[in-house]
């Protein structure tokens, strides 16, 4: 490791603090308090303090924009995304976003209105504005026009502006005064064109997140080795062909995304750790020089904190993954190579993703890698291994690896392409087929200024023959996670190879769909079924246009037989989906929410369901959860309890909100994280609040009993493992089931736990052979 030496610049420090002293001082700002809160200065005026600090957008910032509602709340009103507009928001929020503006480098404005750096001392000054042109020929000559006219009448000013002209400009009170920027914490610069990023960024010592994504970067500056406080960077679709040398001894670095770069080595050797001004940052302006010269000396480790990595899409081998072995990430948690160039045979001890390097390893993603046969090795236990697209046999790594599908693959590989798992043992193979195309079905809006749109996708799972003359039957199959966790990907195999299978008395092939939805506590019960209603209203009103477009009309799907099925959560949300209740029975007896369109849905699936929120069973601590074999401390849990977070939609399985679930158990949260944020339905005296009673499935059916108005529900096939202890024992939904007409069949599997089906070796034959008979 080599300590960094501070670059030639100002001191800025100094400078900012003088400046402030002598804006408070000046008689501009005394006066504030004879004008009002709203008076200001533009800075820019006679006698402004910081009348030398005004600065010329340059041409690419100023022309770069685009549409954005307005910041003030009004409604209707749209504004321009300008670059100065966010430096603006900036100063106060501290978070700056100037994504995907066309921007060719940083706007020197970010460095002058944020750091207060005179635009001259820049390391790199964007160029002197071109002087406006003249035509001598256009433009005729007469006596006296070297003089400037006399303001007056005819002279085309108005009466400020005339006496601006004459005595100088006067404060104008709708400007702000000068005020200290809010410390920098969060800077988006994704989706333009920079190829370089000026040093000056690393003065931003306080900088928890950086969006660089998308761009055209090939290296990034030696200035980053000062961003002490850095928890997350990201790098993605850039031209980046090493790792930067300038980040890996970020100390509090947790996640990092190097995808879609040109990677074919990882070489940790060449280290740069932080200047002496960037350490007197990072530990405070307090420390003497004596303690930061013995800061610089000290050794420091690579990437402490490091719980995920993103290296998909690069063209990485093994070769150049085996410097990993000398850093030991002890923090890992989540690690992508999907896409790159591993063949052969990884032992994953020898390039340092074994459990003796990263004992923490929940989730690794090798997907796509297509000549990569063997993995052998000893890796952390309960890691969850994805190799959709690689000629793995089961059984090469420990224990049998959880093989799902790849997340979000840039090409879907197409129903016909199919992974092959064998049995070690050479029997019989088992079929792992990937999405055929993934949609979007819903997209909602920023919901704080960190966030982005929140597109809600499913992926779509479709048969190799062609449909019939009314389109597929469809299963439409949710995943579980308690509402707090899980993910589209998590598909058991079985439901994967159904569009594969001849159903029913006319051999028909069925198309498979598997949603994400946004996810407890950041959203409330309710908005996560209106998710659901969105899901069903697109598949009966966009989904079979949307084929056709895309060249797939023969794959349309028949919105009359749909089957709704789910595990765990996602079963409670099928029911609450398929389950009619009485038009009589008012909204608050429902909790607000009530299946008004059930056309099309045939029949309902849930797989070890949750079914009722008010069951002891969750009212019930259970510390530590029997799986877990530790306790979920708080810390753990604190990042995805907070409902003023922006929500998510997809969790990734074993990754850091995988915890939720049990800490949830332990300390008996269910179903309160459900409504933390759900508001009262209605207003004024028609006003409620949902209740968990009004949205459990036995009440629910005991509304239906007791109701003339619904005759009987839809044939259901309920199925739960004798020893499943994950969710609230089934006896008194089976028996509120029983006393509502309509054809129920239940299979009880002796000896089968929670999510029993997610073994790629089980098939449900008998849930086949009832959806065969049911939906067709």
């Amino acid at each position: 490791m080599s300590a960094r030496n501070s670059p030639a610049r100002p001191s800025i420090r100094e400078q900012i603090a003088a400046k402030r002293a002598e804006a408070r001082n000046s008689p501009l700002a005394k006066s504030r308090v004879g004008i009002g809160a709203s008076s200001g200065s533009s800075l820019g005026g006679v006698g402004s303090p910081l009348a030398s600090r005004r600065t010329v957008a340059p041409s690419s910032s100023r022309g770069a924009g685009r549409a954005g509602y307005a910041g003030d709340g009004s409604a209707g009103v749209v504004e321009e995304k300008t670059v100065n507009g966010q430096v603006q928001k900036a100063v106060k929020s501290g978070k700056l976003d100037i994504s995907s503006l066309s921007l060719r480098r940083i706007p020197a404005e970010v460095y002058t209105k944020l750091l207060g750096i005179p635009l001259e001392e820049l390391s790199s000054p964007p160029p002197p504005p071109s002087p406006r042109k003249t035509d001598i020929f256009t433009s005729p000559r007469q006596f006296g026009s070297e003089f400037p006219p006399a303001p007056g009448p005819g002279s085309g000013l108005d009466k400020e502006e005339e006496r601006a002209a004459i005595f100088g400009k006067s404060l104008d009170k709708r400007e702000n005064l000068w005020t200290e920027p809010e410390e920098l914490t969060l800077l988006r610069a994704g989706g333009n064109e920079l190829e370089e990023v000026e040093r000056e960024v690393g003065m931003f010592g306080g900088l928890k997140s950086v969006d660089l994504s998308r761009n055209r970067l090939r290296s990034v500056p030696n200035c980053f080795s000062d961003l002490l406080r850095l928890t997350t960077l990201d790098l993605s679709n850039n031209a980046i062909a090493s790792l930067p040398p300038s980040i890996l001894l970020l100390p509090l670095l947790q996640v990092l995304d190097l995808s879609h770069n040109s990677l074919t080595k990882l070489s940790f050797s060449d280290t740069l750790g932080p200047s002496e001004d960037g350490l007197a940052y990072g530990v405070g302006f307090f420390s003497t020089a004596v303690q930061r010269a013995e800061e610089l000396r000290a050794p420091r480790p690579i990437l402490p904190l490091l719980r995920s990595l993103n290296l998909g899409y690069n063209r990485l081998d093994a070769s150049g993954l085996a410097e990993l072995a000398k850093v030991k990430l002890k923090a890992m948690r989540v690690l992508n190579l999907e896409y790159n160039a591993l063949q052969g045979t990884l032992d994953v001890d020898s390039v340092g993703l074994g459990e003796k390097d990263m004992p923490q390893l929940a989730t690794l993603v090798f997907n796509g890698n297509n000549g990569l046969k063997e993995i052998k090795g000893d890796l952390a236990k309960g890691v969850r291994v994805e190799t959709v697209g690689c000629s793995i046999r089961e059984g090469s790594v420990g224990p049998p690896p959880v093989t799902t599908a790849a997340i979000e693959p840039v090409t879907p590989a197409p129903a016909s392409e199919e992974v092959t798992i064998n049995e070690s043992t050479g029997g019989s193979a088992y079929l792992i087929p990937s999405p055929s195309v993934t949609y979007v079905y819903r997209t909602l809006p920023a919901a704080t200024f960190d966030s982005e749109p929140l597109a809600v996708d499913f992926d779509l799972y479709l048969p190799s023959d062609p449909a019939g003359p009314n389109g597929h039957p469809l299963v439409v199959w949710f995943h579980g996670g308690g509402l707090l966790q899980g993910n589209k990907e998590n598909l058991p195999p079985h439901f994967r190879r159904l569009p594969s299978r001849p159903l029913g008395p006319s051999d028909e092939h069925v198309a498979v769909i598997s949603p994400n939805y946004r996810l407890a506590p950041q959203v409330p019960i309710l908005e996560i079924l209106s998710d659901v209603t969105s899901l069903l209203t697109y598949i009966r009103t966009k989904l079979n246009d949307r084929l056709t477009k895309e060249g797939k009309g023969e794959h349309k799907v028949d919105t009359g037989r749909i089957c709704l099925s789910g595990g765990s959560a996602g079963g409670y949300l099928a029911l609450m989906a398929g389950l009619e209740v009485p038009r009589e029975v008012k909204d608050e007896d429902v909790g607000g929410y009530r299946a008004e369109d059930i056309s099309g849905i045939k029949c309902l699936a849930p797989f070890y369901s949750i079914t009722d929120l008010t069951d002891e069973f969750w009212a019930t601590e259970t510390n530590p959860v029997p799986w877990m074999k530790r306790v979920v401390a708080h810390a753990e849990a604190k990042p995805h309890l907070d409902t003023k977070a922006p929500p998510v939609c997809t969790a990734v399985s074993g990754g850091p909100r995988s915890i939720l679930y049990p800490y949830m158990l332990q300390h008996a949260l269910f179903p309160s994280l459900l409504f933390r944020n759900q508001r009262s339905v209605g207003s004024g005296l028609d006003g409620f609040r949902p209740t968990p009673e009004a949205l459990s499935i036995p009440y629910r059916l005991d509304l239906v009993s007791k109701s003339r108005s619904v005759k009987k529900h839809v044939p259901i096939y309920f199925v739960y493992g004798t020893i499943d202890d994950k969710v609230q024992p089934m006896e008194k939904t089976l028996k509120a089931l029983e006393n509502v007409e309509g054809d129920l069949q239940v299979a009880r599997m002796e000896g089968k736990d929670h999510a029993y089906d997610e073994d790629p070796k089980e098939e449900c034959e008998e849930f086949r052979e009832w959806l065969g008979k049911n939906l067709f």
